[in-house]
């Protein structure tokens, strides 16, 4: 079986930063992949969206952030939908014929097993978890487990906290009839999140690293997520 080509990358994106673009970028060059789809979450099922400006101005700074990048791709299939957003029927709408990779950050990865039709979810999609500042091995490990009644087979699991620069770790999961991909991603990406971006913009002090400067700049335009330079 071969590697996939395709990628959904998924989230609230409130608002998207560096971190998910080197993400991209490094995911883009690494696994030469012909296309990433971003699909910004519309009605999170179990989660409220934290100062959230709204899924079109949420969409209008994806557009701007991968504006240019002709192997990435944005879909409005959330935002657009009006139901609670379920990453599985996503995945069925926008690949029907395809089973691409669905990127994950690993505190993600670590609650799947409690997201909506997993086991369904887990047959349509392979998993690239890209892990976080202060993973461990007990932690990935623990998460991994909880997945195996939804039908992955044991792999060997690397470890998060190994020294080593940027890397994916790719395992073959088989349990049954369904075979599975999982990339494990040491990205060497910028330690940037959404809430420290947010945390940022309501001080008016928002480091280069945090936002590209398109989005930047239309965050201020805007006066979004209590943004003041005074």
């Amino acid at each position: 079986m071969k590697l996939p080509r395709t990628a959904l990358f998924g989230g609230a994106f409130n608002p998207v930063h560096q971190g998910h673009l080197s993400l991209a970028h490094y995911l883009t060059r690494r696994l030469a992949l012909d296309r990433i789809v971003f699909v910004p979450v519309g009605k999170p099922a179990h989660r409220s969206l934290p100062g959230d400006p709204g899924c079109h101005e949420r969409m209008k700074m994806l557009e701007k952030a991968i504006s240019g990048e002709p192997r990435w791709r944005l879909s409005d299939y959330e935002c657009r939908s009006g139901e609670i957003s379920y990453t599985v029927r996503t995945v069925e709408a926008l690949f029907p014929e395809e089973r691409p990779w669905l990127i994950l950050g690993s505190d993600a990865f670590l609650g799947l097993d409690r997201w909506f039709e997993t086991g369904r979810l887990l047959s349509r999609v392979h998993l690239l978890v890209a892990f976080r500042p202060g993973d461990t091995l007990r932690t990935i490990t623990a998460g991994f487990e909880r997945l195996v009644p939804f039908g992955l087979g044991p792999v060997a699991l690397p470890d998060p906290a190994s020294p080593g620069q940027a890397d994916v770790v790719i395992q073959r999961s088989r349990q049954g009839k369904i075979e599975t991909f999982i990339g494990f991603v040491r990205p060497g990406t910028p330690d940037v999140s959404s809430s420290r971006t947010r945390d940022a913009l309501r001080k008016g002090k928002v480091p280069d690293e945090f936002l590209p400067a398109t989005v930047k700049s239309y965050i201020v335009e805007k006066g979004l997520y209590g943004f003041s330079s005074d």
